[in-house]
């Protein structure tokens, strides 16, 4: 009974919200044009299953992820604000603490 007086607000305000009108943010033509053609999805996921990854996607995959810790490793390394900078925003932590 405690958990319902809690949510029961929570849902009241939740109805009273204002929510945005949807159609007023689609242009003129999507509003003219037909709905999509659902398909089965049995077609698809034969095509997906006959996808496979070759050796040269995995060694290129893997050379890009090599190269992007690389990148990494050296904007980690990389100082970001000079000596003055530094020094003036230490100074101004410094003067706001509480």
């Amino acid at each position: 009974m405690r958990r319902l007086t809690h949510i029961l607000p929570l849902i009241v305000l939740i109805g009273c919200t204002d929510f945005p009108e949807l159609d007023a943010s689609m242009g003129t033509g999507a509003k003219d044009l037909p709905f999509p053609t659902l398909k089965p999805l049995d077609g698809l996921l034969a095509d997906a299953a006959d996808t496979k990854i070759s050796n040269a996607t995995t060694d290129a995959l893997a050379a890009r992820a090599d190269a992007l810790r690389r990148r990494a490793d050296r904007l980690r390394r990389a100082a970001v604000l000079t000596r003055t900078e530094r020094r003036r925003l230490e100074q101004a932590a410094t003067r706001h603490q509480s």
